[in-house]
């Protein structure tokens, strides 16, 4: 034994996402995060359980671990890991739900895998994993959740798909949220979403990621480019566009030229879209090496010269930020 570890100061490590997340698997679990670390699970086998106790006693306890040096092998070079400093304040101000798969478009770049219209067909007629509402309100009734920060994160299949979505948001509604965002195909037209701009309270995401009819039918396997720009039109006519967001992800070989984006910002003055984020496809980051073409980078520059020049805020994701500069990643 060297006995001069003995006078080694310990490490001690918090994670923010351990103390106040909380993500709704569709892996049929409590987890803290859906990061690429995807960390310990509070609770398997969610399906099964009918209480949080065993939530509440696993979160103590890999928050306990992290402050005595102990890093779960899930949490290991994980970049949400911190130096250690006293959190008081345990309750949810984020969430995620990402319980359900069912979805009305087949998007190439879909994290659900190789999706196609049986699957689709198939997703649509299973329930849910678990009854997020009953995990929902008990949070609320034992005074789990800071009402007044909490972010609603809606990331499963698409939110018009999921046939209780209505009550679960009029549940956070009722119950104290601070906001609710909301990332969606706009295939359908909903009126909760609108009543949620309108109040100042949703945020809307959509990935049109395209500039016309025929690459959003190659990229989303379905022909409805038209009705989603009509109801961005219509979002935005009611409720203003401060918190609508229009995502373009950079699809190899699909709208990975210039041209594309071009019509794609047209498209966006025409709206009076305020708000543009530019992505890349993780599947080449994920797969293994991948250079970043150089036409990516003529995107990424004529879409910060666009915004400037027509007031829009750009926003790239940091991971995405990363990735660009570093011009290739691997898994």
């Amino acid at each position: 034994m060297n006995f001069l570890n003995i006078f080694k100061k310990k490490k001690s490590y918090m994670c923010e996402l351990m103390h106040n997340h909380l993500h709704f698997s569709c892996r049929n679990a409590l987890e803290p995060c859906c990061s690429a670390n995807i960390g310990p699970a509070f609770v398997s086998e969610l399906s099964n359980k009918n209480s949080i106790l065993s939530f509440l006693e696993n979160k103590k306890k890999f928050i306990k671990m992290l402050k005595n040096g102990q890093i779960p092998s899930e949490c290991k070079n994980c970049v949400h890991l911190q130096p250690y400093k006293q959190v008081d304040d345990l309750r949810i101000n984020k969430m995620t739900l990402n319980h359900y798969t069912q979805c009305n478009c087949a998007c190439v770049y879909c994290t659900q895998g190789n999706r196609t219209f049986e699957k689709i067909a198939e997703d649509a007629n299973k329930p849910v994993l678990f009854d997020v509402l009953k995990f929902i309100n008990e949070l609320y009734d034992n005074d789990l959740i800071d009402k007044e920060k909490l972010y609603i994160d809606f990331q499963g299949g698409n939110i018009s798909c999921l046939k209780n979505h209505q009550e679960i948001i009029e549940t956070f509604l009722k119950r104290g949220v601070g906001t609710i965002y909301i990332p969606t195909n706009n295939i359908v037209y909903m009126p909760i979403i609108e009543q949620l701009l309108a109040n100042k309270k949703g945020e809307l995401c959509t990935a049109l990621d395209s500039g016309c009819r025929e690459t959003y039918l190659k990229i989303k396997q379905v022909d409805k480019f038209d009705k989603s720009i009509d109801n961005i039109r219509k979002y935005i006519s009611v409720a203003g566009n401060d918190s609508i967001i229009i995502k373009y992800i950079i699809v190899n070989g699909y709208n990975d030229n210039l041209n594309e984006f071009k019509m794609f910002m047209d498209k966006m003055i025409d709206l009076n879209v305020k708000i543009i984020v530019l992505d890349i496809d993780y599947r080449d980051i994920i797969d293994g090496d991948f250079t970043i073409p150089k036409h990516y980078y003529e995107i990424v520059d004529y879409a910060k010269k666009a915004c400037k020049e027509h007031n829009m805020d750009l926003g790239i994701p940091p991971y995405t930020t990363q990735v660009l500069k570093q011009g290739y990643s691997k898994k």
